[in-house]
């Protein structure tokens, strides 16, 4: 059973290096591509995730990686720091 000190919620500290930290299967999507790389933000949850470089292609020029750009640019224009979910705005 969870109790509230083994949950990370947004304000914590550890908060936005856990949106940051890879999922335990990134070294499985590494191989696909002969560990050639990257992580992509979901700009609807905020979570990096490993993609191959044809899914970075279908990221960069798909309007994913500008949705993201947009988000970041309304938070520093809001004064508002961090990774965060579109939730805890």
């Amino acid at each position: 059973m969870l109790n509230s000190s083994q949950l990370i919620l947004p304000g914590d500290p550890l908060f936005d290096l856990t949106l940051l930290t890879p999922r335990p299967d990134w070294r499985e999507k590494a191989g696909i591509d002969g560990n050639q790389y990257a992580f992509a933000v979901d700009p609807d949850n905020g979570l990096a995730r490993p993609v191959t470089s044809q899914e970075l292609e279908e990221y960069l020029y798909g309007g994913e990686y500008d949705e993201r750009l947009s988000q970041i640019d309304e938070r520093t224009r809001r004064g508002c720091l961090g990774m965060g979910t579109r939730e805890e705005e």
